[in-house]
């Protein structure tokens, strides 16, 4: 983890030498409510203790972060995007609003999953039949598959990090 984040300053570095002005810089997301990991738990909940690497990996790069803006002698060249927090709020929120009514989907299930554990999302047998199923609404989704967010969820992470995109602009 160490030698990625030490990775990551070499090549922001690189980014603001060749002229670039502003660079956002993801944090990592929390891997432990990737539907393909939660499934221990019944998708019911997140896996904190995954969860603590992407805080450990996160608390690396806001340090390394911090260095380079100290080195860069401009006022925040390199922002950060808070994912880890932005996706447990959207994840939180969906949760919050399908308690409140059952016909919403859970947000640590995937919409598209593979029929058996060894079939993903998309997989054919070699007649062309689909090895994988879809939920009902997909627009309900928040992850499209056992690890990328879908439409809907990429869309509630951004309204949450909105007010910081907008840093980019000015």
């Amino acid at each position: 983890m160490e030698s990625l984040v030490k990775q990551m300053s070499v090549n922001l570095k690189r980014l603001h030498s060749l002229g670039i002005k502003k660079v956002a810089v993801g944090l990592l997301q929390p891997i432990g409510c990737f539907p393909g990991l939660n499934v221990i738990f019944c998708r019911t909940n997140c896996i904190g203790l995954l969860n603590v690497i992407s805080k450990d990996h996160n608390k690396m790069l806001l340090k390394a972060v911090q260095e380079l803006n100290k080195e860069a002698a401009v006022k925040s060249v390199f922002i950060t995007l808070d994912l880890y927090n932005s996706f447990l709020s959207a994840i939180e929120t969906m949760q919050k609003k399908r308690a409140e009514k059952s016909t919403l989907m859970n947000p640590l299930q995937p919409c598209c999953e593979g029929n058996k554990l060894e079939d993903s999302c998309g997989s054919v047998d070699d007649e062309g039949s689909k090895k994988y199923s879809l939920c009902e609404n997909p627009k309900l989704s928040f992850f499209w598959d056992t690890l990328h967010p879908s439409q809907n969820g990429w869309f509630a992470v951004y309204t949450i990090l909105q007010s910081t995109l907008g840093q980019l602009i000015t």
